[in-house]
């Protein structure tokens, strides 16, 4: 029981500065006051039943509460049970303030401290029923409200950094599985599989594919790192003649990258080669097309190494990477008047669209003022700021600081103008009118995918 303790105390530890001081504010309903709590670890038990066709979820989270109210939780799925602190409860789905989302709340209040949540849900996006098995991938997109983790499991807000365990098990069927994961996967028996996630994952991070064993080529080598590792790499596709493909881009880009940021920050890489247009990121790991495949990788750095607290932080990974695609260009100034990419509501939780082409030009504008002032560029100092915010949340005032710290230059009316749309009569011109940067292409990655395009890949 001591080591129990223990090992409980480190965690909370850990959570106890893991992201809650960038949650929303708490908010009254008609049942009172609901709160944004910090999750100090979730256990997911998933079974896939082959022979009913049916997939489901009990969830067993432990929370820090750091007042009295209503604990948020966030699962597209309807619950089906929730019992908080061993005691059955109601639960209700509620718009937050300004509508720009939704989110859950048993209406069992808890007191500040730890507290505990079971939550059984249906799993009912993301899984396919074939001939050869049960195939279930988590696929996340992040220009879209609700499409992080708790559109198949409950889960918390992006801020919230904790630990996750899957248990998987299928049943109803001899036929053998195998799961894709960027986390530490055993397999505990035929059909049965656990996998460990890290404490600093949030609910963009997870990547979880279960398939039957003989669906895809497998392809595994080694990437030599900087730091004298050799890192993992797994690439599967439907196609032996891609995983070559993407294996030579892989190599080259990771080459790239560690001259510029520094030492492969992840244990290992796992690429899905997908066919369909796009791609999208994870911790360790990304499903994508050939295309992208260098846009995703760089994320490793920027968006799954130092990761967004909030949809008001998601446009600077976006704009890095792309800022990256189109060969770290400098410019006198940003191709907009005005834009407003990092001001929305407090409690939104997507990434603006306007973040790849917008941001690539005002990083392209700060790295020509750093230039200007005898610094050698942004290059430089997106490598010391990874290293220091490596694996923790952040927001664009976090970004911004490092960067004034960095340069002894005050950026504040630069974002305020570029970043902030602090200029409303030029922004909604802009908008009416539909204006685009003249000389910035669309953006090619990260296409919003019907969700027919999405089950293909399962």
């Amino acid at each position: 029981m001591k080591k129990i303790l223990i090992g409980l105390l480190a965690i909370i530890s850990f959570n106890a500065s893991a992201g809650i001081e960038h949650a929303p504010p708490a908010f009254k309903t008609n049942d009172g006051k609901v709160i944004f709590v910090d999750f100090v670890n979730a256990v997911y038990e998933l079974t896939y039943d082959y022979k009913t066709r049916k997939a489901w979820a009990s969830t067993s989270i432990t929370f820090l509460a750091n007042e009295t109210g209503f604990p948020i939780f966030d699962s597209l799925s309807t619950p089906t049970e929730v019992i908080v602190n061993g005691r059955a409860s109601n639960h209700k789905m509620t718009p937050v303030p300004g509508n720009v989302s939704f989110i859950r709340y048993p209406t069992t209040e808890v007191k500040p401290g730890i507290n505990t949540m079971v939550i059984r849900t249906p799993i009912q996006n993301g899984v396919k029923y074939g001939w050869k098995g049960v195939s279930s991938g988590f696929f996340i997109k992040d220009l879209k409200d609700r499409k992080f983790l708790e559109r198949f499991l409950p889960t918390n807000y992006e801020y919230d950094q904790y630990q996750m365990t899957f248990r998987v098990q299928i049943i109803g069927t001899d036929k053998e599985h195998n799961i894709f994961a960027n986390g530490i996967t055993k397999e505990v028996s035929k059909n049965v599989i656990e996998i460990s996630y890290p404490p600093f994952y949030t609910a963009s991070s997870v990547y979880f594919h279960l398939v039957p064993k003989k669906k895809f080529w497998r392809l595994k080598f080694n990437f030599s790192s900087i730091s004298g590792r050799q890192v993992p790499i797994t690439i599967y596709s439907r196609f032996r003649f891609r995983n070559w493909r993407m294996k030579r881009r892989t190599l080259k880009v990771m080459r790239e990258l560690e001259r510029d940021y520094g030492a492969w920050p992840h244990p290992s890489m796992l690429i899905y080669g997908t066919k369909i247009k796009g791609g999208m990121e994870y911790v360790g790991a990304t499903a994508t097309s050939l295309i992208s495949l260098g846009h995703e990788l760089q994320h490793s750095y920027f968006a799954k190494g130092v990761m967004p607290a909030d949809g008001n932080s998601g446009w600077m990974d976006e704009g890095i990477a792309s800022w990256r695609d189109k060969g770290y260009k400098s410019y006198s100034s940003p191709n907009y008047f005005s834009f407003n990419l990092a001001k929305h509501n407090v409690y939104t939780r997507k990434t603006d669209k306007n973040s790849y082409v917008k941001g690539r030009s005002f990083f392209a504008y700060i790295d020509y003022q750093l230039k200007q002032a005898g610094l050698p560029g942004l290059k430089d100092f997106l490598r010391g700021h990874f290293n220091k915010r490596k694996f923790t949340t952040i927001t664009t005032d976090d970004f911004k600081s490092d960067l004034e710290t960095y340069s002894k230059l005050d950026f504040t009316d630069d974002f305020n103008q570029y970043i902030y749309g602090g200029h409303p009569d030029e922004f909604k011109n802009d908008q009416i009118k539909g204006r685009s940067p003249a000389v910035e292409p669309a953006n090619p990655h990260h296409v919003q995918h019907t969700q027919e395009e999405i089950d293909s890949i399962i």
